[in-house]
């Protein structure tokens, strides 16, 4: 009887012991930033997923966890990586759509006589969005893990981060492209001197010989007509993109609460 009271004593002891060594284990990963700390920044939004995901077993396992351990310092790192992550995806969002669904139909019509085809407009339509889709789904991914005070902590500042970026850029694009618009109306001999000096690049997409009158008078009949819907179809995309996560995870919070209300309910009445 002594031995398995002993027993049971280092059972419980092993228990604790293991959760403890649990808290230990994430304090020292996730410590902030000072002399002799473990702590090291995520390098990529994986990085920063890696640890989303371990900060949502560790609250799994444990609820005496305080949303504190994810420090301030970590929350400005997370922010950094959506915002860098969110820089990449604007920049090929707003580089692709105007030229594949603005510059480039026009310019196939206005110097090569040929419109686009279905399977053209599908392609540029797809190839336009695709960037910022595919990294909005991996942003939705995250509402998985969206429970913890540690975890909603992280989750947040990863996409306040990458939205900062998009509603930033999506502002900036629109009141440029409405500028180079009103510029290019205002003053055409400044358009002529820009064409003039870029003549060259519009060589590559075609084989016959363009002047800097043909491709002054392709810009007014086509670009500028574009510039200002192109600007709003940029400007409402940013911010759709930029809000759509939050409606998941917000979603998914909701999903859970009732979640939590509907088996405390059952546990009541049974």
């Amino acid at each position: 009887m002594p031995s398995s009271g002993t027993g049971g004593t280092g059972g419980s002891n092993y228990g604790g012991g293991r959760f403890a060594h649990q808290n230990v284990d994430f304090k020292a990963n996730n410590a902030g930033g000072g002399s002799g700390s473990a702590y090291k920044a995520p390098k990529n939004i994986i990085n920063a997923l890696s640890e989303i995901q371990r900060y949502y077993v560790l609250e799994s396992r444990s609820d005496d966890l305080p949303k504190e351990y994810f420090t301030l310092e970590q929350i400005f790192d997370f922010f950094k990586i959506g915002f860098k992550s969110g820089i990449l995806e604007g920049l090929l969002f707003i580089t692709l759509l105007p030229f594949l669904q603005t510059i480039y139909p026009g310019f196939k019509f206005y110097f090569l006589g040929d419109a686009l085809n279905n399977q053209e407009e599908m392609l540029f339509t797809v190839s336009s969005y695709a960037p910022i889709v595919i990294s909005t789904i991996f942003m939705v991914y995250l509402s998985k893990y969206y429970e913890g005070g540690l975890t909603k902590r992280a989750i947040f500042a990863l996409i306040n981060g990458r939205s900062s970026t998009f509603i930033i850029k999506g502002v900036g694009i629109y009141y440029l492209l409405h500028y180079i618009q009103e510029l290019s109306l205002k003053d055409p001999n400044v358009v002529y001197s820009w064409i003039d000096f870029s003549q060259w690049i519009f060589s590559f997409f075609t084989t016959h010989e363009l002047t800097a009158e043909m491709i002054y008078n392709y810009y007014y009949r086509f670009v500028i007509p574009a510039l200002g819907d192109t600007a709003n179809e940029i400007f409402f995309s940013m911010l759709i993109f930029a809000f759509f996560p939050y409606l998941t995870v917000f979603y998914k919070g909701y999903v859970n609460t009732r979640e939590k209300y509907r088996m405390e309910e059952e546990y009541e009445n049974y």
